[in-house]
């Protein structure tokens, strides 16, 4: 509570309760996914899908930081040329979405269990 109540002070709670949020939901979807998939092919989707790419992702960052520090307010998008910016935004919303149906069909998973 004391860390909420400094960060309100500071002007950032908004950023940190829009973390916790993500987490809580991100965690729900994975539980929900788990009873729909089952727990190997979640492991195995992780471990040679989503942390690959993740991985990537951060030393593409990462790499883009070290050429030009200016670029630390939002060095995702800054990886993009101009030419596939309005791509990638189109296809992060299209994730955000399938994002937010699986938190919906998990919801419904858990309340019908």
């Amino acid at each position: 509570v004391g860390f909420l109540l400094d960060q309100c002070s500071q002007g950032n709670l908004f950023p940190v309760i829009g973390s916790i949020v993500l987490g809580v939901t991100g965690s729900e979807c994975l539980y929900a996914d788990m009873g729909h998939f089952g727990p190997l092919s979640i492991r195995l989707s992780w471990l040679l899908v989503v942390m690959p790419s993740l991985f990537l992702n951060y030393l593409g960052q990462g790499a883009l930081l070290i050429r030009d520090p200016t670029l630390v307010d939002n060095p995702f998008f800054h990886m993009y040329s101009d030419n596939f910016l309005y791509l990638s935004v189109v296809m992060a919303t299209i994730a955000t979405i399938i994002a937010s149906q699986a938190v919906i069909s998990g919801t419904y998973s858990i309340t019908r269990e």
